[in-house]
């Protein structure tokens, strides 16, 4: 399933030092990261098995410098995907 997740980036010198640093696991893809200019906003488009395994990884690294909002995407309407 297609997962997407919107972070609002508190901390944004240590929350894309960190994303530079992470490995993403097997069976998880993160499609793109598409940040804004400033670096304090970003959307991200994951692929999985399900919302809570993107949500898990995502909190777990960056969870502390960003609040983070995440949806599952409806194939049947989504465009280009």
């Amino acid at each position: 399933m297609h997962i997407v997740a919107d972070h609002q980036i508190n901390d944004p010198e240590k929350f894309w030092s960190v994303v530079q640093q992470t490995s993403i696991p097997e069976g998880i893809t993160l499609h793109s990261t598409l940040p804004n200019q400033a670096g304090n906003r970003a959307v991200c488009h994951w692929e999985a098995d399900s919302l809570n395994t993107v949500r898990t990884l995502v909190e777990g690294v960056v969870g502390q410098y960003s609040h983070n909002e995440y949806f599952e995407v409806d194939p049947t309407k989504a465009i280009g995907l």
